[in-house]
């Protein structure tokens, strides 16, 4: 004997949603998360990807897990685990190192699916692969080993350069989709439906950033830390004044703030009256608050269907949720010498150029998607009608209905311990050595002893205002390994210096 219809359709969605676990695994909860987050505590967010003899727990075959176990190790200052969970991730996006091509499973947005991008495993995004990249290369300055970070820093400027193009490439090919999914005969109910639903579907994208350019894909941060790299690395090659003024023009380009092109200005004529070099100088590179992520929100859809029998119809869609400030800037030092950091990089940007890309496309699956499982609802329910007792009919519809919600979902999944900005000022060693670190209204966050007569990178990182920002010192050039943190002090202390 065949099994009915709505058999198959029930046993799908029980299946699918067996399954959806399996579409990725995460080690840290988003609410874990960000709760600690909130306090800066980053030994104690660290140590969630540790068993009790300290070897990791991420999953490297996750790219989601290893993205966010690289960072956690990153701001916990475990130098080495940070890099071996970034080298996994870059796996993962091999595809966007070294080509402009998009790749056919991110390009096809559209497709006779009945889940949703959710059920499936995360797709990376073009800007991950540079602020991979870049956070090797910051783990590889901290491990006192410039040759491996000379190649973090030319892989990123690879990436950095085909990043614009991918981006462009990537736009087209989800408006091509979009286009060609919609004239299809079969989809003819969508095109209706998007017409009536148009207004609400614009509350995904209303919180977007303004004056979004593709220029902004690339990390500023990054070719300015490329610059600051050459000017004040051990090999002499690495000095020509057109390497590090070429970096900082592209950097200029996608600054996202005034104050960080100005920042950028100030550091080339530096390096100009330097021939190239850096000379008893405090690089101060700042990460402050919380980046961006997505929510879910639904829509009931009017749809042009044959027939209104059914009990559930609609379509979820992501939500782009602008990311928070910590302290919003830093104040660095005191007396004429004083400065502030600026914003080179907005992490919001660089999601909501991928998003905003992608969300026609995102909209018009999630809608040709409700109406194939719509369709399907219907012929579950017409058929129930007349081959089922009016009890055994009604459980039948509800449970159609609710296997058709259950697979209604959207894809709110990010890199969830990213900051909301990544910031840098360039000033000079104080005479003293004592260099301060205040919050915007002055209050005093730490003052730190700085080495004579070299150049001092000094990374600072806040997600929070609750707690202490951890704060790392190296000499550059970097010729030793700053001691891991897990090294200098019990989990759940925040704030570590060397």
């Amino acid at each position: 004997m065949n099994t009915p219809l709505w058999g198959r359709w029930l046993g799908l969605c029980a299946l699918v949603i067996a399954l959806a676990g399996c579409a990725g695994t995460r080690t840290v909860d988003k609410e874990s998360a960000l709760s600690m987050l909130s306090t800066s505590d980053y030994q104690a967010y660290a140590a969630r990807y540790l068993d009790s003899k300290g070897q990791p727990t991420y999953d490297p075959t996750s790219l989601l897990d290893s993205l966010e176990a690289g960072k956690a190790f990153n701001d916990a200052g475990m130098w080495e685990l940070s890099r071996d969970a970034f080298d996994a991730a870059s796996k993962m996006l091999a595809w966007k190192e070294d080509t402009v091509d998009t790749p056919e499973e991110v390009a096809n947005l559209l497709g006779t699916t009945l889940t949703s991008d959710a059920f499936g495993s995360y797709q990376g995004k073009i800007h991950q692969g540079s602020l991979i990249d870049y956070y090797q290369a910051i783990n590889h300055l901290m491990l006192g080993r410039e040759d491996d970070a000379r190649v973090d820093f030319n892989r990123l400027q690879v990436r950095q350069s085909n990043a614009v193009r991918q981006l462009g490439a990537y736009a087209e090919s989800v408006n091509g989709a979009v286009k060609k999914g919609l004239q299809d005969d079969s989809n003819e109910g969508a095109t209706k439906s998007l017409g009536e639903v148009g207004p609400k579907i614009a509350d995904g994208i209303k919180d977007l950033p303004a004056g979004l350019s593709h220029s902004k894909i690339r990390l500023a941060s990054g070719d300015v830390m490329s610059a600051v790299f050459r000017s004040t690395s051990a090999a002499k090659a690495d000095k020509s004044s057109n390497l590090s003024r070429d970096m900082l023009k592209s950097a200029r380009e996608a600054s996202a703030t005034k104050g960080g092109s100005a920042m950028i200005t100030y550091l080339d004529r530096e390096l100009r009256q330097g021939k190239g070099a850096l000379k008893n100088k405090v690089i101060v590179v700042y990460e402050d608050g919380i980046g961006p992520s997505f929510n879910e929100f639904r829509i009931d859809l009017p749809l042009f269907l044959v027939s209104s029998n059914v009990t559930y119809t609609g379509i979820a869609l992501p939500q782009f949720v602008p990311g928070q400030a910590a302290f919003g800037h830093l104040s660095i030092g005191e007396g004429k010498a004083a400065g502030e950091t600026s914003t080179l990089t907005d992490i919001n940007a660089l999601a909501a150029l991928e998003f905003d890309a992608a969300y026609k496309g995102i909209v018009a699956k999630a809608v040709i998607s409700t109406i194939i499982k719509t369709t399907a609802q219907v012929a579950i329910n017409n058929q129930a009608d007349q081959h089922a007792s009016p009890l055994l009919g009604a459980l039948i519809k509800i449970g159609a209905g609710l296997g058709q919600a259950a697979l209604t979902r959207a894809d709110t999944r990010s890199w969830v311990n990213l900051p909301n900005t990544i910031q840098m000022s360039v000033v000079d060693r104080p005479k003293d050595g004592k260099l301060l670190l205040k919050s915007p209204g002055g209050q005093v966050l730490e003052t730190l002893d700085l080495p004579k007569d070299v150049n001092t990178l000094v990374l600072v990182k806040a997600h929070g205002t609750l707690g202490s920002p951890a704060i790392y010192q190296q000499t550059l050039p970097a010729t030793t390994p700053v001691m891991p943190a897990s090294l200098l002090a019990t989990p759940g202390t925040p704030n570590e210096k060397t």
